[in-house]
């Protein structure tokens, strides 16, 4: 089973960590929001670094079949 990291935007406080820690993965878009850029196995570790980064704990996982 596969995971994905997901956003919870309303929850974002805009402090870029997760772009610094994760650029593969998390962008910062025309209109200011984070977005997952890709996602796949070789980036879980970057993508859980940037989880525990997080001070507003916005980011996540969720399984996919």
């Amino acid at each position: 089973m596969a995971r994905f990291p997901v956003l919870d935007l309303s929850r974002c406080v805009d402090c870029d960590a997760c772009v610094e820690v994760c650029p593969e993965v998390f962008r910062k878009n025309e209109a200011g929001y984070i977005e997952v850029l890709e996602s796949g196995p070789q980036f879980e570790q970057c993508i859980q670094e940037a989880i525990n980064c997080c001070p507003s704990d916005c980011i996540g996982w969720e399984e996919a079949e």
